[in-house]
């Protein structure tokens, strides 16, 4: 049983991350209270935190599962120089994070020399309740009047720990931020960037997780994967829906069609709760769509078994992989929770 790769297209759709425009990292620094304290190293040079002109967004929930929102990612930070005075020395910033969103093991920075991101020192985190602090630190120079797209790019090695069933926090722990620490510059005002969280809106969360095992098949002059059985499981809290799918995916050299069998819901025998509606082939891959014939409540546990028949017996493409997954009936949603443990792929992959 696998579900540890996204290489096989997903039909759960895009990841939790969402690629957002430029201008929505110029945000207000209102929802997180930081200040810089005092530093060794001083200028004449205005340096700058500026917004990366890049990042992504993640949906989170409130802990009632009322609300959802969107937490940026503190995909990193640009030092600028707003001044036309050259500074070379020490730069020091300081990330803080909500530990139960973010876990950071690293840090690189790029001076756009054309040499690309290199290592830099860091330590931390020091925590604070769930705040965890880390500070990083590199030598450079900071060329005159740099802004987002030619000041020195700092990024963290991020890890996210909000899939489900982590995935509710309250929006004012979502925020990040930055702080310039060192040097001590002309203009301490712009040495803040908050990466502040969207506006909750009212939501009705549901999803499912689904786990399954993979048989090894021989076809032709070679062979290939295909679930054997599944376990659905309803997260909640909301139901899911009627005509929400089930979709199987594996090579057409292994069969022409497959069957559900051993249908049951909490361990009751319910042969007509998943009914199949289309078959078909594309891209070198057979996928069988089944329709649920009436809504998972939270906790609701489905298995099933799965039974092939026909195949050409050809030899499998290499780039044909097999893959089991729950698809709400409206495609990306977002309100489905546990995207990422909503599939099952072939092992290996």
């Amino acid at each position: 049983m696998s579900s540890a790769s996204k290489t096989i297209p997903q039909p759960t759709g895009p990841d939790r991350r969402s690629i957002l425009k430029a201008g929505a990292w110029s945000v207000p620094v209102v929802a997180l209270a930081v200040a810089a304290p005092a530093a060794s190293a001083s200028t004449t040079a205005n340096l700058a935190l500026l917004p990366p002109q890049f990042g992504s967004s993640i949906p989170m929930f409130t802990p009632s599962l009322t609300q959802r929102y969107d937490a940026s990612e503190p995909s990193g930070v640009v030092v600028g120089n707003t001044t036309s005075e050259v500074y070379t020395g020490p730069v020091i910033l300081r990330l803080e994070v909500d530990r139960r969103l973010w876990d950071v093991t690293g840090f690189t920075y790029d001076t756009r020399d054309g040499e690309g991101a290199r290592a830099a020192s860091f330590s931390g985190p020091t925590l604070s309740d769930d705040r965890a602090v880390y500070t990083v630190s590199f030598a450079a120079t900071v060329a005159p009047d740099t802004d987002s797209f030619t000041g020195i790019l700092v990024r963290p090695t991020l890890t996210f720990l909000g899939d489900y069933p982590n995935d509710t926090l309250a929006p004012a722990d979502a925020g990040a931020s930055w702080v310039l620490v060192e040097p001590a510059d002309a203009g301490p005002s712009d040495n803040v960037f908050v990466n502040n969280p969207g506006e909750p809106v009212d939501a009705t969360p549901f999803g499912a997780t689904l786990t399954a095992d993979f048989e090894l098949v021989a076809s032709g002059d070679g062979s290939a994967y295909r679930p054997t059985n599944a376990t659905l499981t309803s997260i909640g809290p909301n139901p899911t829906a009627v005509e929400d799918r089930v979709t199987v995916g594996f090579d057409p050299a292994l069969a022409d069609d497959v069957v559900l069998q051993n249908i049951a819901l909490n361990g009751a025998a319910s042969p007509d709760l998943l009914s199949q509606r289309t078959n078909t082939v594309s891209g070198g891959r057979r996928s069988v769509d089944f329709a649920f014939t009436g809504p998972l409540a939270e906790g609701d546990v489905v298995t099933f078994t799965l039974l092939y028949s026909g195949g050409t017996g050809a030899t499998p493409a290499s780039t044909a992989g097999s893959q089991i997954a729950y698809v709400p009936v409206t495609p990306n949603d977002d309100n489905q929770r546990g995207r990422g443990q909503s599939f099952a792929n072939q092992p290996g992959s």
